[in-house]
This record gives C-alpha cells, structure tokens and sequence, in this order.
C-alpha cells in the first residue's frame, strides 16, 4: 500500500511536464487520477509549468484551484518549435522542481508519492531527489520510451549527445525508481534490459473519465455538433478523428479514403476532423483541392467537453498512426477510450503490439496509410445495421470500463508499495 502521511492519508505529487486538464489542456491524465485520489482520501497536487505548448492558454505561476484539483504552475518562459528553446524549458522545470520544493512541502504537505510523469524523462532526476529527501516513493510514469523517441520516431543519430544523455537518464530510472508505471503494455522486456527489476514493473494504461458527459447547451450549440446533426439527418454515416494533426498520426489518410469512397459512388460516409498540428493547414488545402467540402470538415482543437458531445452525434471513430517500429511496445491512446466509452464503433487504421478494437471486438482493424482498406473499413461500419452498430458499441464500452476507468488506475496506483516494501 502507499505510504500514509502523518495525517493518515497518502499525499501524493504528480510531476507532468505538459499536463492539463479543464480549462488548462487536452492531457487530462494527472486531473482525473488526482480527482480519483481525493475522492479516495489522499491528498493530490499536480505540478505543470505555467508555460507549454499543449496548453489551452498560458498560466499565471502559483497554486491554483482547476475544478477541485490543486495545481501547482511553475514558472516557466514560452518557446516555440522543438529546439533550443524548449530544452531549455525542460531543463528548467526539472531545476525548479528541485530548488523550490521546500515551498512546495508547505504549500502541498510533504510528498509520500511522487510520480513523475514521461512526455520527456528529465523531470525524474529532480522527482526522485525530492522523493529521496522525504522519504517518499519515487514513481517513473513512462508515457513515450526515451531515447527511442528521439531515434526512432525523430531520427536523430544515436550518438547524438542527447540521446546519450536520455539513454543515461533512461537507464538511472529505471535502476533507481521505486516503481516503474508502463503505459504502455509491452515494455517490460525493453526495460529490464535496460536496467529495471521485473518485479518494479506495472502496467497502469491510458484511462477514461466515466463520469455522465453532460451536454450543455454551448456544446450541443457548437459548430461541429450541427454539422454531425445534419449530416446525419441526410442519411450519412459521421466519423470523427479528434486529435493532433501530424504527420504521426496519418490523418491524410482518412480524407484520401472520403475521396475514394466519394469516386466510386458511395455518398454515405463524411468526416468530421478536430485538432491541431503541423499538417492541419496541409490537410485543409487537401480537402479543398479534392472538391471534398462538402463531406470532411477540419475544425480547431475545441474542449473536451464539446468533442465528447460531438461524440455522442457520431456513428463511427477514427484512429490511425504512422507504422513505426517503436509501436511494438503498444499503444495506449486517451481518444480510443474516448470512442469506446461513446459507444461508437471503431476504424483502427495503426499497427502496434497490441489491438484493443480487435480484443474488445468493437470495430474494423487496418493497416495504417492503406487507402483502400480505410475506404473499406468504413464503409462496412457505415452499412452496419442499427442492432449490429449498438451490439459493437457496447463491446467497446464495456471493455473500457472494465480496463481504462480512472477510478481502477488510481486505485493502482495507491496500490503501490511505500519504499522498503517491496
């Protein structure tokens, strides 16, 4: 079990380097596992920095109040791109994690917990410093493996000085941290290779918020709603794709399939595509030099709480990646569980270590980039009959609850042995 404070309740510090939440961002991880801790009895925090890119607007520094779940914004300045700039920002939250945490003991209680949380690994070697002066459990919470990231995904030479230095960061980790947490559910073998214990090893995925979705009437009013509405009024089958818009993640496929489905006649299936990215512009003059406006529609990244009702006037969702070797590990993606617990069946257009639409046998499964097979995909989910369509979106979602509820993972993790424990 997880250590208790002196006050009998496990205090807990969530370390993200780009987290979110309502009103703050799209990764909602850190607020739903600490809402989950509170309601609990622990006591939770997240820590983000006041800047990053993945915010919904930046921060002011300080602790805030973010629907009942304290964050802690540290001050950070604003960068731009993937260069020097943001290094030095990832360099810097570490550090100020590490000098400031004795105003961080009073303001949040001393940690008995810390989890920190890997869109990049520098952060730990401040968590697990803070950990160790507390005597507290030190959690290294993998959400992309670095430095294959770097080498296999960016293709950076592997004798680049940071990937020497993330593959030394990596392997410390790995040998050091009380717990290792894989989002990820085949990684196990990478990393006891590269320095962890197997029994240090959990898997604790990618979770879904299973509260009602309440749908107001601004998200019911939101543009991309009526477009769903009335698509569908005319007979049409509605895929959504809600998510970032790069080239990992293969969008232009799904637009290509729209127009093939459209050259061979078939008027059903339109798209309806939400996000941001460095493609977004690429794919919005696809769409126009198709003559393809009046099927697949490109909207801004909007907030959860709109994709969610947006979810709810769709019949099928859409999820594809690049084929990349580092999806060997699996995957684990937050807009899955979003489809499933919707009840929409699913397009998994992406090749990986695992297959969760295959195991819950709630969709069609492609290979990635496969046109063809794409326009397939969908067009047979568009022809499902409504008993058919209903029995497959109860598959998903009795699947996601069972696997991906927030509630489980945290409970996970206040599973976890206090240091010495194990």
């Amino acid at each position: 079990m997880a250590k208790q404070s002196s006050e009998g309740t496990p205090n807990i510090w969530y370390v993200h380097p780009y987290a979110g939440g309502p009103g703050v961002g799209r990764y909602s991880r850190p607020y739903y596992l600490a809402r989950q801790w509170l309601q609990a009895g622990a006591r939770a925090t997240v820590f983000t920095p006041s800047f990053h890119h993945l915010l919904d607007t930046p921060q002011m520094a300080g602790t805030r109040d973010i629907a009942g779940v304290a964050y802690e914004f540290v001050p950070a300045r604003p960068y731009q791109g993937n260069g020097a700039g943001r290094l030095a920002h990832m360099a810097a939250f570490s550090l100020k994690m590490r000098l400031h945490v004795d105003k961080y003991a009073r303001l949040h209680g001393r940690p008995d917990m810390i989890i920190a949380s890997s869109p990049h690994p520098y952060v730990f070697l401040a968590t697990h410093a803070v950990a160790r002066k507390f005597g507290a459990r030190s959690v290294f919470e993998v959400r992309d493996l670095w430095p294959l990231s770097l080498t296999e995904l960016a293709g950076v030479s592997p004798t680049h000085p940071l990937v020497r230095f993330t593959g030394w960061v990596e392997r410390y980790a790995h040998r050091h941290a009380d717990t290792v947490v894989s989002l990820l559910p085949c990684t196990l073998e990478h990393m006891t290779a590269t320095g962890l214990a197997p029994e240090r090893w959990r898997y604790i995925p990618n979770g879904v918020h299973t509260d009602e979705v309440v749908h107001t009437a601004s998200a019911e009013a939101h543009p991309t709603v009526k477009l769903a509405r009335q698509w569908r009024e005319t007979g049409r089958s509605v895929v959504v794709y809600a998510g970032a818009l790069g080239r990992p993640n293969h969008v232009d496929s799904l637009v290509q399939a729209i127009a093939r489905l459209r050259d061979q006649g078939d008027e059903k299936v339109a798209a309806i595509i939400v996000g941001r990215g460095e493609l977004q512009e690429t794919l919005r003059v696809t769409i126009a030099e198709r003559n393809l406006g009046d099927r697949v529609a490109l909207f801004e990244q909007m907030p959860k709480q709109a994709v969610l009702t947006l979810l709810a006037h769709a019949d099928i969702g859409y999820i594809s990646l690049r084929p990349e070797p580092l999806f060997r590990f699996g995957v684990s993606p937050n807009k899955l569980w979003d489809y499933m617990l919707a009840r929409l069946p699913v397009l998994f257009a992406l090749q990986a270590g695992n297959d969760p639409v295959h195991e819950a046998q709630c969709g069609v499964s492609v290979d990635p980039g496969e046109v063809g097979a794409i326009a397939d995909g969908l067009r047979a989910l568009s022809t499902l009959s409504e008993p058919e369509r209903v029995a497959m979106g109860e598959r998903g979602r009795t699947y996601v609850l069972a696997h991906h509820s927030y509630e489980a993972l945290a409970q996970a993790y206040l599973q976890l042995e206090a240091p010495g424990e194990q």
